[in-house]
């Protein structure tokens, strides 16, 4: 046991745990906590604009790099405002560590209406958290950090939250600092992993469902050998867009609200769904689910099942293959049934590319940006008609390459997400993909890129609207346009203001030489923050 102050016990167990970047805002309950982590240069403070910055950058952080994402508020409005980011990481199972001021400890829950007090700042953050915590006791930081990291890296690795009281932070104490907790994978019940493999290898038509756990749990090689095995086609959600290279015959494409990918789906005998929620995803009742997730309260939530494995995507998949290898899975009497499918696997993705560009031009917007785009980059879409047709047409190639918003639809969180994801793989082009109104969302983010160095590129489709709000209003509610119109500013010449590039193409044609030119300048030395800006009409759904 050491005496030393409370935040003194918080960055020196937070760079224990691994932490070498964290993500804030200061301010009045914070300030000891800074002072600490001005010991700990190991530690890169990056100063967000906003506080929703710092939640979305801890979970572009997380997701792109393979490690939890760390941020830092005040309490009360500091933790309302990172709210945004915090619930997106909650829907895209990413696995952020906020860590909160609070009032006085006199104060906490009494209603004293001191700087930034709310009553029941837990309560708050519960819904959109796995787990939350107040630590008063100086010597109990170093079990909380701990329990947060152990938290995110069992089960789901949600966010979690910590929140500490000024006195906390500033008192001293013998405190002993804890080493990390060592966390094995679970390869779930072998049992259960034997009767998956056995329906498995004895399905004539199996299909293979890949999700976010899938791609953030290390799937991809198990899944794509799985799939080799069985000549099982693959289809992914929107998140678990890069489990499989989309240049491997057997992956067909993206099913997110696609009804063009449904023949594959209603043509499956037995479903493997791997690290998915499998939500809009209906089957027929002679089609049997084999779902494998670390979460159990998503196995057969959705849809009946008939063989549930609570596992880590990687492991349990790992294990599945072992499994499928000692039944022979690839020369039994299943195997007789189901011939090579690549071909036909290949037609239906040619097929689905076809009718997507056939709806107009976002489909050929989409192929410019993968022209232009390196295989290897992170691409970040945000909730805009383009992203929507990026979820369905744009191949990713790697894990963790492409990071959407799930279920939460965050619209604007696209642009700090990736300066986020930059900062976790500096050696990799990030690239945003956005509209007008999201991007204004966050836009002075611009601010904390130029200021780090951090060099993303923003590619920002202008049709001077909330676009998706205003086609409802033009297709569903006869033009009659209230609220979703918009009066934006000259975006090359807003991010000069910054110290950043700004570029505004004449034509869609420009894009792919521009965007390969900004990329390859945001790498140079002396390279900048880049955003391009696309005027463009607005568009028909892509649905």
């Amino acid at each position: 046991m050491t005496m030393m102050r409370g935040a003194d016990a918080l960055a020196r167990q937070l760079y224990r745990e691994g932490v070498r970047v964290l993500f804030g805002l200061p301010g009045d309950q914070l300030m000891a906590a800074l002072d600490a982590l001005y010991d700990i240069p190991e530690i890169r403070y990056i100063t967000t604009r906003h506080e929703q910055g710092t939640t979305y950058l801890a979970d572009g952080y997380a997701r792109a790099g393979g490690q939890p994402g760390v941020s830092m508020v005040v309490p009360g409005i500091g933790v309302y405002n990172a709210a945004t980011g915090l619930a997106t990481a909650y829907a895209t199972s990413s696995p952020v560590f906020q860590i909160a001021g609070q009032v006085a400890r006199s104060a906490i829950d009494r209603d004293l209406e001191g700087l930034h007090d709310i009553n029941g700042q837990l309560d708050i953050v519960r819904p959109i958290t796995k787990w939350a915590e107040l630590v008063l006791d100086p010597a109990a930081i170093p079990a909380a950090v701990r329990e947060a990291f152990r938290q995110m890296a069992t089960g789901r690795p949600r966010p979690v939250h910590v929140e500490i009281p000024p006195e906390t932070l500033i008192d001293e104490a013998d405190i002993t600092l804890l080493d990390p907790e060592p966390v094995e994978p679970s390869a779930g019940d072998p049992e259960h992993i034997a009767a998956a493999a056995t329906l498995l290898a004895g399905a004539a038509r199996p299909l293979i469902v890949a999700g976010g756990g899938a791609m953030l749990g290390g799937a991809s090689a198990a899944l794509t050998a799985i799939a080799e095995l069985l000549q099982a086609p693959v289809i992914t959600t929107r998140e678990g867009k890069g489990a499989i290279d989309d240049r491997h015959p057997l992956s067909v494409g993206t099913m997110w609200v696609n009804r063009r990918l449904r023949p594959v789906i209603d043509d499956a005998d037995v479903i493997l769904a791997v690290g998915t929620r499998f939500q809009g995803f209906a089957t027929a009742p002679n089609q049997q689910i084999v779902h494998l997730d670390a979460d159990p309260t998503q196995i057969a939530k959705h849809a009946k099942v008939a063989v549930g494995i609570v596992a880590h995507a990687g492991a349990g998949s790992e294990a599945l293959l072992v499994a499928l290898d000692s039944l022979g899975a690839g020369a039994g009497a299943g195997a007789r049934r189901r011939p090579s499918r690549t071909a036909e696997t290949m037609a239906m993705r040619a097929s689905v590319g076809e009718q997507l560009r056939a709806i107009g031009p976002a489909a050929h917007m989409v192929e410019s940006l993968r022209r232009a785009i390196p295989d290897d980059a992170v691409v970040v879409p945000c909730t805009t008609t383009i992203g929507y047709m990026c979820h369905m047409h744009f191949p990713v190639y790697e894990p963790r390459t492409y990071l959407a918003s799930s279920y939460m639809g965050t619209l604007g969180f696209a642009f700090p997400t990736a300066i986020g994801a930059k900062v976790a793989v500096p050696e990799r082009p990030v690239v945003a993909i956005s509209g007008d109104g999201g991007f204004l969302f966050a836009a002075t983010e611009l601010a904390t890129a130029v200021q780090y160095g951090i060099n993303t590129v923003t590619v920002i489709f202008n049709d001077n609207a909330y676009g998706n709000s205003n086609r409802d209003q033009r297709e569903k509610y006869q033009g009659r346009e209230l609220g979703t119109a918009l009066r934006n500013p000259d975006f090359a010449a807003f991010a000069r203001s910054f110290g950043a590039r700004g570029e505004t193409v004449t034509g869609i044609d420009e894009l792919e030489p521009l965007l390969r030119e900004a990329i390859a300048d945001a790498a140079a030395p002396g390279g900048l923050p880049t955003v391009i800006e696309v005027p463009m009409d607005r568009l028909p759904s892509p649905f």
